[in-house]
């Protein structure tokens, strides 16, 4: 039976469509499966699609000349990657890879461009989604330069922490992409993480973070002051 758009994790990221709209986009789009490490599109090539995730994490990542990465978002199910190429049409400015089995999916441009003449209303989801991923980079910025290794650290955990079975909150990354994400050296994460651990807050496994306690990234000093 063919599925919906507003059936599937991509529901949120167009969840405002009209049913009519979804049904016709979902005609245009194909699920593509990724294995861990492949790359949906890279730094510098030409646009040719936009992803949602509906399965497994993304990140979009950028290289510079010198070799050093730096990774820009995780995209989750439900989320967009390569929204950038469909405003101006150039290069995608960064890349996204698969951190896991992914699948995703993908509308092309040229699709869109088709689905945007019968429907005018999906430029606008598209617009909508641009502005929340400008504005959630421009907090991030700010917030990367104004705070110190500890709280830049916690906010990465807190962003990222999902829900396991067992009710312990889980951010399934790996130091060096904490470290990526919150703009620091991995050696520097590692020590944080490590205080967080002495203080209760978090849990260390070989491949995920468990968080505990989200109020004991404070210093007990801290903790007084919050409580």
């Amino acid at each position: 039976m063919l599925r919906t758009l507003h059936s599937a994790p991509v529901v949120t990221a167009l969840d405002t469509l009209p049913e009519h709209v979804a049904a016709d986009v979902m005609k245009v789009m194909h699920l593509r499966a990724f294995r861990r490490g492949s790359v949906l599109f890279d730094q510098g090539e030409e646009p040719r699609a936009i992803f949602f995730v509906e399965t497994g994490r993304v990140k979009w990542h950028k290289v510079s000349e010198d070799g050093n990465e730096q990774i820009l978002q995780v995209a989750e199910p439900g989320q967009a990657v390569g929204l950038v190429a469909l405003l101006d049409r150039k290069p995608y400015i960064a890349a996204a890879t698969a951190l896991e089995e992914v699948t995703a999916w993908v509308l092309t441009i040229a699709d869109f461009d088709r689905m945007v003449a019968t429907h005018p209303v999906l430029a606008l989801q598209v617009m909508q989604l641009l502005g929340d991923g400008v504005r959630w980079l421009l907090e991030h910025v700010h917030a990367m330069s104004h705070r110190n290794a500890h709280e830049r650290v916690s906010s990465v955990l807190i962003r990222k922490a999902e829900a396991a079975e067992d009710g312990v909150r889980v951010i399934p990354l790996t130091h060096q992409e904490i470290a990526h994400l919150a703009g620091m050296a991995r050696e520097t994460v590692s020590r944080v993480l490590s205080d967080f651990q002495r203080r209760g807050a978090v849990r260390l496994t070989r491949s995920a973070v468990m968080l505990l306690d989200a109020t004991r990234f404070y210093a007990p000093a801290e903790r007084r002051k919050l409580g």
